[in-house]
């Protein structure tokens, strides 16, 4: 063999395993997020931090009702979950007074919620399902797997911005 032709093969052996590599990489090594793993993450607590399986958030007691989401699309669904009242209140035993939770999303964003909002309207969920289907991850092409859902609390209100995708953690603030 020249050089020309063992160059041309080291460069093909190489763009081949390089290729295989980032593939290996970004399906089987990539870290994920809580939430994408099938687990929130509450933070804040004098106990430390708590993990709950979306398997152990399903086992609790849920609501499903349907939610109008009004934004950017407006659409209907129904959405089940746990309730973030029954959550704080009886899982964490958190009192309300001036706890406020900010439910953070993967990628940050987040929307910060009293506890006293929590318990005006019980039904402020922690969805896993819509329309009786698992919701699936941001990396499987879903928003999940757990929604923050916020019902509208008058006629036309634009609640889209606050029920929050891909949620993973919720950080507990006094």
């Amino acid at each position: 063999m020249n050089k020309k032709h063992v160059l041309v093969l080291v460069i093909s052996i190489n763009v081949l395993f390089g290729s295989a590599l980032t593939t290996v990489y970004f399906t089987g090594w990539e870290k994920l997020q809580s939430g994408e793993e099938g687990f929130l993450t509450v933070t804040g607590l004098p106990i430390g931090e708590v993990r709950y399986t979306i398997e152990e958030l399903m086992a609790m007691p849920n609501i499903t009702r349907e939610y109008l989401l009004q934004g950017t699309p407006t659409f209907t669904a129904n959405y089940t979950g746990v309730s973030v009242f029954y959550l704080l209140t009886e899982k964490l035993n958190l009192t309300e007074g001036s706890t406020r939770v900010k439910v953070v999303a993967v990628d940050n964003y987040s929307y910060t919620l009293t506890l006293v909002e929590c318990n005006a309207t019980r039904d402020i969920i922690l969805a896993y399902l819509r329309n009786g289907e698992r919701l699936k991850s941001g990396a499987k092409g879903g928003n999940g797997p757990l929604r923050l859902v916020i019902p509208q609390r008058f006629s036309g209100e634009y609640n889209g911005q606050y029920c929050i995708k891909y949620v993973t953690t919720l950080k507990i603030l006094n």
